[in-house]
């Protein structure tokens, strides 16, 4: 499991969720691992993962509204984001429900 340090809220250019582990996930051996945390929470279902040398994506849905989470390998950054005005008013709610695992 890889410990979740922080997680910050940022609306601009588009609104997402920085996540901050004990390390930096890596792409190609972390993905089923980011996909394990991910599926510990009730909410969070439909998990479908992709993954390139430098990159993970997972496609989930969180009440019924499609998220992403990106692990990019040359940026050392970690973040979710969506792509519907709907998911991006669940947010807020999401970064609740991820914020009760911080270390």
């Amino acid at each position: 499991m890889l410990p979740l340090l922080h997680i910050h809220a940022i609306q601009t250019p588009s609104p997402q969720l920085q996540l901050t582990f004990v390390r930096q996930p890596d792409p190609v051996s972390d993905g089923p691992l980011l996909q394990h945390w991910l599926q510990h929470f009730a909410p969070i279902s439909r998990l479908q993962t992709e993954t390139s040398l430098d990159l993970v994506l997972i496609r989930f849905y969180f009440n019924d509204q499609p998220f992403y989470l990106h692990a990019e390998h040359y940026s050392e950054s970690c973040w979710i984001d969506t792509d519907s005005q709907a998911a991006d008013m669940l947010l807020s709610e999401l970064h609740r429900l991820l914020a009760q695992d911080l270390v």
